[in-house]
């Protein structure tokens, strides 16, 4: 019998490695912040429904973090996406996290304009 590292433990190492808080994690996967918090707590187990959203936040493949959670890594099906571009999305939040407060001040300001522009 092998030791494997929990769920929990695997997600906050990819978590740690790309600079991402619970609070970004949430707000890319569209998941509740006490979701998250829960799973590193291991006061709920993942479901392939959570995995399924929280993936492109991590920068991994939903395929698998299933295996890592255990489950098969068939994708799942008739499952509604929580946002459109959530690979995208996750991936800005990703860098976002990482930026100066100046650079967050920028980022916000230029994604009003465009969203703005968008609404002529």
């Amino acid at each position: 019998m092998t030791n494997q590292p929990s769920f929990s433990s695997i997600l906050r190492g990819l978590m740690d490695n790309r600079g991402l808080s619970p609070r970004a994690v949430s707000r890319a996967s569209a998941r509740a912040e006490s979701t998250i918090l829960q799973l590193l707590h291991k006061h709920i187990e993942p479901t392939p429904e959570i995995i399924k959203d929280i993936a492109p936040a991590l920068q991994i493949l939903e395929a698998d973090l299933l295996t890592i959670a255990g489950f098969p890594a068939a994708p799942i099906s008739n499952h509604p996406e929580p946002y459109r571009n959530t690979a995208e999305i996750g991936e800005l939040v990703s860098i976002a996290s990482s930026l100066t407060n100046a650079q967050i001040r920028q980022l916000l300001e230029l994604a009003r304009k465009i969203k703005n522009e968008g609404h002529i």
